[in-house]
């Protein structure tokens, strides 16, 4: 029978602290501050996000749905006391066969969770962290029938509230797919309208590129034409815009014909019109310069003679993307993703090849360490002037004060459900520090659609300029910067001031999002897991920033400001 299960909120009342396997039989210890016998349960469920209203931007998620449930009997328990004699905590053991959990069966293919019952209430159990980065290694696959075949039962986690980790298990019959390679963004479908969506979805695909195919065998090709592309804006900016001026700057605009498709496309419904226009001018252009995620990439094979160049809108964070999340919520297909298209990616260091080459999922040959144009001419005296009088300009009242540049990224998988939790800060506390000396400015990522919460008393000293275009130039006016697990820093380093991370999900990030690197070890900068962490460090002038000092040394010793050069001589000139 299905439930509606509202209260998705795990807590530590009930927490799995060891996994470990003796060839079929999973050992489970649960550890509880309850002395009431428990009763154990594996329920099968799924989670539901809510449908987005019109005016609304994200999705939320509301309630979970619990399909069957499979007692579980403990082997023995134990009762753990204090020296005194006193209740500390009482432990679980469980030894499972996976081949009959559910009487003589298999448990069915779906995720489950485990469910404690005492008197009078109920818990969802969670997982230490200890034993939540070691996950992945506890995962089995179980082939049968030459491999043709597998029972696979793996782990995972999600959080409700940042701090809490929910244990899932996953529990998979999976037969070969010898048709992997042709998936693409097709999912497969059993219920009679996901089978019509999924040919629906097909069917569009093969016009689209049935029509790309015809448009391009009738267009010349003479190297000559270049496009500017980015599905996340509706105008020119970042690498694309000074490789663009730069063209222009050497007067190569009339040498090459340059177009543009600048949208705002990703997570948004777009018109048949609109599809076929961009198609048009995809299929007409000898070179495609793009710099972010451009999904269109993935169902249409680019002919040989367009090369694809990812130019990638930012340096190095710490947050997982593309295929260094692979295997977490919303990673790339294993094959067809737009990724797998790129003929030259652009990279700002020779160090952060092999960072890329792990997010976009291709070999080390592709990438040309020349670094990002948007940094030249950065630190320019002259353009520093410019933008600080345009900006003083605008903002007279700010002239004068130290700039805090509160710039943290989104949290959620993807740009349709992107949030950040303000309930994190304390504005009280904000306001109070930034006193007559220091302004504190929100410079929210794109895809959070959600304002900062300033309440109007404090818009003196806490101001939001998430609406200005290049965070770049935010930097010129910037004392302090504040970030977490976005790749801000690392541009800023060369501005020879703090940074500070504020991280107060940190653990919880680095399991479900997932990190490419540990942010506590690495971060070129004072990690403040806290609030009142954070307000201390700015009130002490706590920065560590000798470890700012370090990363600039290990990543802009090179740094010369002709990566558009390096970029326009390369790949459109042969030189």
């Amino acid at each position: 029978m299905k439930l509606n299960y509202v209260d998705d909120h795990t807590t530590d009342d009930f927490q799995v602290t060891d996994i470990s396997w003796e060839r079929i039989f999973l050992n489970l210890c649960i550890e509880t501050s309850h002395e009431e016998e428990a009763e154990f349960t594996f329920r099968r469920f799924n989670r539901r996000r809510r449908r987005k209203k019109r005016g609304e931007r994200s999705s939320q998620i509301i309630d979970m749905w619990i399909y069957n449930e499979v007692p579980i009997i403990p082997e023995r328990y134990e009762d753990v006391k204090a020296d005194d004699g006193s209740f500390v905590c009482r432990k679980y053991y469980f030894v499972l066969n996976i081949t009959a959990l559910d009487d003589r069966s298999f448990l069915q293919n779906g995720k489950w969770q485990i469910q404690a019952k005492v008197p009078g209430d109920e818990f969802t159990c969670s997982v230490s962290y200890g034993l939540a980065y070691k996950l992945d290694d506890l995962c089995r696959i179980y082939k049968y029938d030459d491999g043709k075949y597998s029972y696979d039962v793996t782990f995972g986690t999600y959080s409700t509230d940042d701090v809490t980790l929910s244990l899932m298990m996953h529990s998979r019959f999976v037969m070969e797919n010898k048709t992997w390679g042709r998936r693409r963004y097709v999912q497969e479908a059993l219920t009679f309208r996901g089978k019509f969506d999924r040919v629906y979805m097909y069917s569009v695909i093969e016009m689209m590129r049935a029509y790309y195919a015809v448009v391009e065998k009738l267009s010349p090709k003479k190297g000559d034409k270049i496009m500017f592309m980015t599905e996340t804006k509706p105008y020119l900016w970042g690498n694309l815009k000074y490789i663009d001026e730069r063209m222009k700057e050497r007067g190569l605009d009339k040498d090459f014909k340059i177009t543009y498709s600048l949208r705002n496309a990703v997570g948004s419904h777009k018109s048949t019109l609109s599809w076929v226009e961009l198609i048009t001018k995809i299929a007409r252009q000898d070179f495609i310069f793009v710099d972010d995620y451009v999904p269109v990439f993935g169902f249409i094979n680019l002919a040989d003679r367009t090369k694809l160049i990812q130019v990638w809108h930012a340096g190095e964070g710490f947050k997982s993307v593309g295929y260094s999340r692979f295997g977490k919520a919303g990673s790339p297909f294993p094959a067809g993703s737009c990724h797998k298209q790129y003929d030259y990616v652009i990279t700002g260091s020779e160090r952060l090849v092999h960072v890329y080459s792990e997010v976009f999922g291709l070999p080390e040959q592709y990438f040309l360490p020349v670094g990002m144009a948007r940094l030249d001419g950065f630190l320019n005296p002259e353009t520093v002037a410019h933008f600080r009088t345009e900006f003083y300009g605008q903002h007279p009242e700010l002239e004068g004060k130290k700039l805090i540049l509160f710039c943290p990224t989104f949290r959620g998988t993807d740009q349709k459900v992107a949030t950040y939790d303000y309930s994190k800060l304390d504005f009280d506390k904000i306001y109070e520090f930034c006193g007559d000396e220091y302004i504190w400015a929100f410079k929210m990522h794109p895809f959070v659609v959600d304002k900062p919460p300033i309440p109007e008393k404090y818009k003196d000293r806490i101001i939001d300029l998430s609406s200005e275009e290049n965070i770049n130039d935010l930097y010129y006016v910037t004392e302090i910067m504040i970030t977490d697990y976005s790749s801000a820093y690392f541009e800023f380093a060369l501005m020879e001031k703090p940074v500070l991370f504020y991280t107060y999900d940190r653990e919880c990030y680095e399991l479900i999002r997932g990190v490419h690197k540990s942010v506590k070890e690495d971060a070129p900068g004072k990690v403040c897991d806290s609030f009142d962490e954070l307000i201390e460090a700015l009130k002490n002038k706590d920065y560590e920033y000798e470890k700012t000092e370090k990363f600039r040394e290990a990543n802009f010793s090179n740094y010369d400001g002709h990566a558009a050069d390096k970029i326009i001589d390369t790949i459109l000139l042969g030189k």
